[in-house]
């Protein structure tokens, strides 16, 4: 095997003149750095700013799960009787719209819609009070949530 010196590419490279081989130095080191740059710094920027939107939604979420989980506050102890009319006032009291409330045989059919924090909220502080909810169905319209169910009214 020929030895690096006598080869004719070191050969060739001797006879570059000093100023062009600076030149040529020059510009294999920066496209050294240009693709260090597009294949370790880039993605990896890209993973961290994926993993900053995760961590940040994330966050959201379990801001919403810690509003929703609180216990609802039962003065005294007592709990109060449930009603068409108390349920729709309670309802207003935290910011959502009753859309329809209808009494059939012991029971109430019952619409709103507000923003999801207070509805799920309001709606498991309801279940904890009343315990008899059925046929719950949750849908999102546009930053509003829907609700819908029927609960069954105390004797």
């Amino acid at each position: 095997m020929k030895r690096w010196a006598d080869h004719a590419l070191a050969r060739q490279w001797q006879q570059v003149p000093a100023g062009r081989k600076a030149l040529l130095k020059a510009a294999l080191w920066g496209l050294a750095l240009v693709l260090v740059w597009q294949l370790a710094w880039l993605p990896a920027q890209a993973r961290l700013q994926e993993a900053e939107r995760k961590l940040t939604r994330e966050h959201e979420i379990g801001v919403l799960l810690q509003r929703v989980t609180r216990a609802p506050v039962r003065v005294g102890g007592v709990a109060r009787r449930t009603t068409p009319a108390s349920l729709s006032e309670s309802a207003r009291l935290v910011g959502i719209s009753v859309t329809g409330l209808q009494t059939r045989a012991g029971q109430v059919d019952i619409s709103l819609q507000g923003p999801p924090a207070a509805v799920l909220s309001w709606l498991h502080s309801l279940e904890q009070e009343v315990e008899q909810l059925s046929n719950i169905q949750l849908q999102r319209e546009g930053e509003a949530l829907q609700a819908r169910f029927v609960m069954e009214l105390p004797d």
